[in-house]
């Protein structure tokens, strides 16, 4: 079992998935203003002491964790395109191909992979290859640590995103968002197998308390982001149009936010349940409506702590 640790730059939001994909608990911890940001930690006491409340919180001693990190700066993930070959030919070569599909070198990051098929047919191997920053992934594992937690995965937010998509949906071709308080998760997947990731950063804020005015206007440029990201990845893949959008994420609980995004995208647009195959205990049952929407990550982190998702 893993604790999944979600930082965004007002907050950090931990969710314990248990066997037979149970929300077994779930905590929402207030950052102080200016405590994290794209860079990582800004100020490290204020991220100590609101971290260092988690272990008390889901009384574990030494928990350990999956945390992740996200944004175009940071991360990358890319599906590629390779001649036929196995893992280990894919192990062995990777390092000398990656430079080419990042924007970053290779000696500033962590990378892996995920081999998602091969065709001998075909003669291709099909790969998810995914980059995070060395520096930002070693101090939030560094600060964790200090704070009594073992971190046993450092994963991507859309790839967390899509660990809850797959527990939760099995759809044709469609398109999922999480829109972030700062970065937006997103991706493509036809029938549970991933066609594109992509990470970005929202420049446009909105409150609650936004007025109708605002909320249209935010709800047109997460419109024009989804629109883009489509519109990008049909132009690499001969696929027919994506019918079919889901959104999570804060706004979703804003007022006319929903109605205002499918108006502006034109096609159908629905609220990503991450609970939709995932049981929460009746003792939170009451608390988690007010969070539901801004669960996905947290979700998707502790899933890696389950059979299901590796």
């Amino acid at each position: 079992m893993l604790l999944g640790v979600e930082i965004e730059f007002s907050s950090v939001k931990v969710a314990q998935i248990v066997k037979k994909y149970e929300l077994k608990n779930f905590a929402y911890f207030e950052l102080p203003e200016n405590t994290v940001g794209a860079d990582g930690i800004l100020q490290i006491d204020n991220f100590m002491k609101t971290i260092s409340k988690i272990p008390v919180y889901f009384k574990q001693k030494n928990p350990k964790i999956a945390f992740s990190i996200s944004g175009p700066v940071s991360v990358a993930v890319r599906i590629l395109q390779f001649p036929y070959i196995d893992k280990d030919e894919v192990l062995i070569n990777l390092p000398h191909e990656i430079d080419k599909h990042i924007p970053f070198s290779v000696k500033d990051v962590y990378y892996d992979f995920h081999v998602i098929e091969t065709s001998k047919q075909a003669k291709t191997s099909e790969v998810i290859v995914v980059a995070a920053n060395k520096q930002i992934v070693n101090e939030y594992a560094t600060a964790f640590e200090k704070a009594g937690m073992i971190p046993v995965v450092a994963d991507i937010g859309v790839l967390a995103l899509f660990n809850t998509f797959l527990v939760n949906y099995r759809e044709d071709l469609v398109a999922v968002m999480n829109i972030g308080e700062n970065f937006t998760n997103f991706f493509i997947a036809r029938n549970n197998k991933p066609l594109y990731f992509r990470e970005s950063i929202n420049i446009y804020k909105i409150r609650p308390d936004s007025s109708e005015e605002e909320i249209r206007v935010f709800a047109d440029e997460m419109a024009a982001e989804v629109y883009r990201q489509i519109e990008y990845f049909r132009s690499e893949k001969a696929l027919e149009e994506i019918k079919k959008v889901y959104v999570t994420g804060f706004p979703v609980g804003i007022p006319h936010f929903v109605s205002f995004l499918q108006e502006r995208l034109d096609q159908e647009v629905r609220i990503f349940d991450c609970f939709r195959g995932i049981r929460i205990n009746k003792k939170i049952a009451h608390k988690m409506q007010n969070y539901a929407n801004v669960a996905a990550i947290s979700v998707g982190l502790s899933l890696r702590g389950t059979e299901k998702i590796k």
